[in-house]
């Protein structure tokens, strides 16, 4: 790793526990399996700049569980980047040679939501920033959860009222939604949808979902490395 990442990311994945994790809506977790292992060996050495993290909670109620842990996670990791940095000045002010360690003080931060998407096709992925500012939620309900707490704790988006008073380690936090197709059932009815959402992956849609994990490593790559201020 020649240049340092330039912002920290909190990837965590949505679905529900057991007995549903391995549901179609769930595909944010097994999405999240199939990365794991690629991120240790696509991107050595960047583990301490971003967390990967299952929600354990009920896809509608996830907002709660996942920003508290989002802000702890947060605070720990600059706290320990801080001294990291002042680790590397202290060494660079006594040797010509400085080795290549993390020399910012504050990173801005990305929540990086894994998700489930009825309205595209299986194994496709399709990638927004932003809450619904940008893009509409389509009725996601884990969606919704996360970004009603992020609104309600003044963390995103941001008013010109929040932004005078949130400081710290999410003082500078985007949202990227990561949404893995499950494709739809032919029918619209509710019923038909929860039964098909709630249904068992089989083998041949947990190979697509597998599939669509070194793409999302290339996507994760970009974000780790977008300098703050730039879209």
């Amino acid at each position: 790793m020649n240049t340092p990442p330039r912002r920290l990311l909190f990837i965590a994945s949505i679905g529900n526990p057991a007995p549903y994790h391995n549901t179609r809506h769930s595909a944010g977790h097994l999405l999240l399996d199939a990365l794991k292992p690629l991120l240790e060996t696509t991107l050595p050495n960047t583990g301490i700049y971003h967390e990967t993290w299952q929600s354990p909670s009920l896809m509608n109620v996830t907002g709660p569980k996942l920003v508290r842990r989002l802000e702890q996670w947060a605070t720990e990791r600059a706290s320990r980047l801080e001294r990291i940095a002042n680790v590397a000045a202290t060494r660079s002010s006594s040797s010509a040679t400085t080795p290549n360690f993390p020399t910012q003080t504050t990173y801005p931060t990305t929540l990086v939501i894994l998700h489930d998407e009825l309205s595209i096709a299986q194994g496709k992925v399709r990638v927004i920033r932003g809450g619904p500012e940008t893009f509409s939620l389509r009725g996601h309900r884990g969606l919704i959860s996360i970004c009603e707490t992020l609104r309600k704790k003044g963390l995103y988006p941001r008013s010109s009222g929040a932004s005078k008073s949130v400081t710290g380690p999410l003082a500078d936090l985007s949202i990227l939604r990561v949404g893995l197709g499950i494709g739809r059932p032919s029918s619209h009815e509710t019923a038909a949808v929860s039964k098909y959402v709630l249904g068992t992956v089989t083998d041949q849609e947990l190979k697509a979902y597998h599939a669509a994990a070194m793409p999302v490593v290339q996507t994760i790559r970009d974000e780790l490395f977008r300098p703050a201020g730039k879209v």
